[in-house]
């Protein structure tokens, strides 16, 4: 039964209860100073200056009023052409704040209350977040530890009910580093055809990959929604320059309305440096940032074997590893040690309940800072 309201009296809505900010960002809260930071998942190299000093010149020079709901024309377009197997145009992309806007419209355009929703396990948490703020269902198919969480498709189909209206998957993986091979996404497309279940394609990523570069969901299932952005490949967190992209023009359509009243448009000034992003300079720029990604992956699970006889995953992508600390204890609670000797670290199960025991650990960090927090991680387990 609904609760009654008194007067002056709050009631939270029923899709925002039990809300609550991740552990992810509950453990970088409550650091101490100096800590060293394998938590959150933010470059640290810096926005490469071509992009920087055209803002600065468009700020100074020219008028930075609102741009459409949907976003300029001409990044839209740069952003369809990225996406040429979809044969789409600029009217099939949103521009949005981040990517975390475009995947929360695509939740709401796309989900309703019983419906529910295809997670891996790990996932990032902010997916099962925007599930219940639709009023969905957050269901999950496993990624196994036991294959250092490489997609399983028999996992997969028997996670698959008649209620389920989205599927998703992240690729290159947060929190996992782990790519989804072309195998791997022909057969989520194979066992998804002829159902009406729609697939989020979550590509902030797929700029940040250390072999192939990977492909995307929608190059094999034509009901794909991509879920993209430029924070991660450019350095570009702070500019909030995300987008949904699909040749599903209703979803499109309806995300586009919801942008509309939740934001307006994007930063003008963010949306007109972004046309940079697909120059031959910004190409050079995610290829040293791959050089770099790469490398720092490399020392960083041969430090945690050789200094804490501990076994990390091997990143695929992004800039991420996740460090097996079942034989330390509570993933929690080793977490909590490292925390109190300032390094900052994210218990596997803030990302579900197949990385429990694992931490997840970002190499958003130089070599030197990263042999600073592995030397106060040994010092903290003794």
């Amino acid at each position: 039964m609904k609760p009654t309201q008194q007067a002056g009296e709050f009631i939270l809505p029923k899709r925002l209860q039990g809300l609550k900010p991740t552990l992810i960002r509950q453990f970088f809260e409550r650091a101490l100073p100096d800590s060293i930071n394998f938590g959150l998942g933010e470059p640290d190299l810096p926005t490469p200056d071509f992009i920087r000093e055209e803002a600065a010149r468009i700020t100074l020079d020219e008028q930075n009023g609102y741009t459409s709901h949907a976003g300029l024309p001409a990044l839209r377009e740069k952003i369809a052409e990225q996406y040429a197997h979809l044969n789409i145009g600029a009217s099939d992309v949103v521009v949005t704040v981040g990517s975390q806007e475009a995947m929360t419209a695509a939740f709401l355009a796309l989900v309703e209350e019983g419906d529910e929703v295809l997670l891996p396990d790990p996932t990032f948490p902010a997916y099962e977040a925007c599930v219940k703020i639709t009023e969905g269902t957050p269901t999950y198919y496993r990624l196994p530890a036991e294959k250092e969480f490489a997609f399983d498709i028999d996992e997969f189909k028997k996670a698959i009910t008649p209620k389920t209206k989205v599927a998703v998957v992240i690729s290159p993986s947060n929190p996992t580093g782990k790519i989804f091979t072309e195998n791997d996404l022909r057969q989520i497309a194979e066992a998804l055809e002829g159902t009406g279940i729609y697939l989020i394609s979550d590509e902030i990523y797929s700029d940040l990959y250390f072999g192939e570069r990977p492909h995307s969901a929608s190059e094999f299932y034509e009901r794909t929604v991509i879920v993209s952005g430029l924070s991660k490949s450019l350095s570009m967190t702070g500019w909030r320059l995300g987008w949904l992209a699909t040749s599903q023009k209703d979803v499109s359509k309806a995300a586009l309305v919801l942008h509309g009243f939740l934001t307006v448009c994007t930063s003008t000034i963010s949306q007109k440096a972004a046309l940079k992003a697909w120059t031959d300079e910004a190409e050079a720029a995610k290829q040293e940032a791959r050089d770099i990604y790469a490398k720092r992956g490399r020392f960083l699970v041969d430090l945690f074997k050789s200094e804490l006889d501990l076994n990390a995953t091997e990143p695929d992508g992004a800039f991420y590893t996740m460090l097996d600390v079942r034989s330390l204890g509570d993933d929690i609670e080793v977490a909590e040690k490292f925390l109190q000797n300032r390094v900052i670290t994210v218990p596997g199960v803030a990302f579900g309940k197949e990385a429990k025991g694992f931490l997840r650990v970002s190499f958003c960090n130089t070599e030197e800072k990263m042999a600073e927090g592995v030397r106060r991680m040994k010092e903290a387990i003794g």
